[in-house]
Order: structure tokens, then C-alpha cells, then sequence
């Protein structure tokens, strides 16, 4: 984040309900209900409590979210974090203690299972096998 961007908190004591959108990084410390689209980053402090789907680029949870979240760069759980809904994004990070009850999507493509073939020790992916691990070619679901 550059520095001359701003940063919106929602302290400890507020509560929103509504829509949310805009292009600068927020932080949660209160409650918030609705639905949020951000351009930048979102932080859900350990005080925070989210009701809302969520359109972010990166998303840290350190309190509560119920609602399905979507971003573009990476979603990640932090040790008290709590998710309940579906996560899609490109990274997701489930830190040790974080709580998630719904299902993951990541962007798994050809070209990715490739890279991680080739890059990885050929002892535990064999780069020869056209399938890494009984994965599927993608074209083939």
C-alpha cells in the first residue's frame, strides 16, 4: 500500500449495516452487515464481527466473518480467526487454531499444476505422469 492511500477503520464501538464499496484499505474492529466490494486490502481485527459477502484483493482474518468471500489475491485465516462460507481465491492461508466451516476454491489451472510438477523434487511429483497426484487435466471436468 502506498503511503499517500488512507486507510478506513470501523472502531470497536460501530456498527454498520449497509454496502460498503470503495478503493482504499479497511479495518474492521466493529461490526458490519451488508455486503463490502473493496479495490485494496480488508482486515477483520480479533473485535471484528463481519455478516457480509465480501469482494476484496486480500482479505486477513483475525476476528469473525459469516458470509462467502471472494479475492483476487489472498484470503488468510489467522490462528483466531473464525469463517463460516466459501472462500474463493487465488492463495488461501489457514493458519494452526483458525476455525472455517465451508469449502475453498481456488484458481487451479494446466499451467499451474505444471509449474508446481516441474518445480517440485521429482520424488514427490514425477514430472513423466501426465496427471500430478490422480488430478485431472482440467479440460477433462
Amino acid at each position: 500500500m502506498a503511503p499517500e492511500q488512507t486507510q478506513t477503520v470501523i472502531g470497536k464501538t460501530i456498527i454498520i449495516k449497509g454496502d460498503i464499496q470503495g478503493d482504499e484499505a479497511l479495518t474492521i474492529e466493529g461490526k458490519v452487515e451488508g455486503k463490502i466490494q473493496l479495490e485494496s486490502t480488508i482486515y477483520v481485527k480479533e473485535s471484528g464481527v463481519v455478516n457480509a459477502d465480501i469482494s476484496s484483493h486480500s482479505i486477513t482474518i483475525e476476528g469473525a466473518v459469516s458470509g462467502n468471500i471472494t479475492a483476487t489475491e489472498k484470503v488468510e485465516i489467522m490462528p483466531n480467526g473464525i469463517m463460516v462460507g466459501d472462500i474463493k481465491a487465488p492463495r488461501v492461508v489457514i493458519n494452526d487454531g483458525a476455525l472455517l466451516k465451508g469449502q475453498v476454491e481456488m484458481e487451479v489451472t494446466d499451467e499451474k499444476i505444471r509449474a508446481k510438477r516441474d518445480g517440485a523434487p521429482s520424488k514427490s511429483l514425477p514430472t513423466s505422469a501426465p496427471a500430478a497426484r490422480g488430478f485431472s487435466s482440467i479440460d477433462d471436468q
